[in-house]
């Protein structure tokens, strides 16, 4: 009877993620040509994958392991949300996405989208946490930037990089956020301060270091020279990836960017 269980609730897991991932793709294709049709079967294909998922999750809270398979359950479709909504804002950005299109992309029901974040203005600023949160947490740190000194070609090769990295429209769409919504973004600005202030932790760290290998005093903290520096840093970051497609490569790109950060860095 155990084994028959397990095979069951194996089973069901496997429909429900094949289901999830039919719908992604099946509907996707279905929508190009035959859009009401397309609708029809996607919306279908999400329903049958959640009532899979609800049999799993039944026969798991029978044999004890629910409460287990529920949390990880919750963590998976956030997951899933999140990465589609970083996808979809990217592509759309906030005012031309919908809960529809977030909910299309994960393979869910808008119900789902509701469900774990309430609306899309939550939905977004719970991407950028999960973006600038991560970079704050120890990500955002300037490649071939250490205290032992600027590996310029190291810097030149992320930024290049970067001008191919889907989140770079995310993060542009970001700042539009906070321009076209004053005074409705402060949980947005409070991200980024965090964001900012990670990286001017490193900066200063860079400072030290170059103090006190020329015997200078070194100044503790992170000082105003710092954030003015890491302020300077920032707007290369944000604006090398697209100089280069406005101005062509002697004047912007990542080879000028490397080299305007690493004079910033460099004192």
């Amino acid at each position: 009877m155990a084994d028959d269980r397990d095979t069951l609730k194996a089973a069901s897991r496997a429909l429900a993620d094949a289901a999830a991932q039919l719908t992604r793709a099946l509907g996707t294709q279905a929508r190009q040509h035959l859009p009401e049709v397309g609708e029809v079967i996607a919306q279908g294909l999400r329903e049958a994958a959640l009532e899979l998922a609800d049999v799993s999750e039944s026969m798991d809270k029978k044999s004890g392991k629910g409460e287990a398979r529920r949390r990880s359950k919750v963590d998976r479709t956030r997951a899933d949300l999140l990465d589609a909504a970083a996808r979809v804002f990217s592509a759309k950005g906030f005012e031309g996405a919908s809960v529809d299109d977030v909910a299309t992309e994960a393979g869910y029901t808008k119900g789902a989208v509701y469900a774990h974040f309430g609306s899309k203005r939550d939905l977004f600023l719970a991407v950028a946490r999960s973006v600038l949160d991560a970079e704050s947490a120890g990500e955002h740190r300037l490649p071939g930037v250490t205290t032992d000194g600027v590996d310029v070609a190291a810097l030149e090769a992320a930024l290049a990089a970067s001008a191919q990295d889907p989140r770079l429209l995310l993060s542009i769409e970001l700042l539009a956020y906070v321009m076209r919504h004053p005074g409705t973004s402060e949980e947005l600005e409070v991200v980024y301060a965090r964001a900012f202030d990670a990286l001017a932790s490193h900066v200063a760290d860079v400072r030290r270091a170059r103090e006190a290998r020329a015997g200078h005093d070194v100044v503790p903290g992170v000082t105003e020279h710092d954030r003015d520096t890491t302020l300077g840093v920032v707007a290369v970051l944000n604006v090398a990836p697209f100089g280069v497609r406005l101005l062509g490569e002697p004047y912007a790109g990542p080879a000028a960017g490397a080299r305007v950060i690493a004079r910033l860095l460099e004192g």
